[in-house]
């Protein structure tokens, strides 16, 4: 034999359907909003390890060249990052000045600077 139905309480109520429609669509909006910028902060991230790597990359580069030939320039690696690289020359201390600057414009503008000195040993008795 079925139970009566206790007053108005036989089921869902149209109120209570959309106020848990509402607050499902809160918290699923809220987890892809934290998922997608937790995404864009890992993607700032590898963009500021490669662009580092990059540029001690081509740092070790311009540090294993020939005094002589060490000359400003400028490059891009993957059609994404800008090397520039400028020198200037101490000729009292017979020194050049390396400061690399890498930039990736296309993502997020940013920009890291890495500075050097070079040294002419070739004819300096140690």
């Amino acid at each position: 034999m079925p139970s009566p139905a206790r007053g108005n309480q036989a089921g869902f109520g149209l109120l209570e359907i959309i106020i848990s429609v509402v607050l499902l669509g809160l918290v699923g909006s809220s987890t892809f909003y934290f998922l997608r910028s937790q995404s864009q902060t890992s993607g700032v991230g590898t963009d500021l390890s490669k662009g580092m790597f990059l540029g001690k990359r081509k740092l070790d580069s311009l540090r294993t060249m020939q005094y002589g030939f060490l000359a400003a320039g400028c490059d891009t690696v993957s059609r994404r990052y800008i090397r520039r690289w400028y020198v200037s020359t101490d000729l009292v201390a017979d020194r050049k000045t390396v400061e690399l600057l890498v930039s990736w414009p296309l993502s997020a503008r940013h920009t890291i600077t890495f500075n050097t000195v070079v040294g002419d040993d070739q004819y300096k008795a140690f």
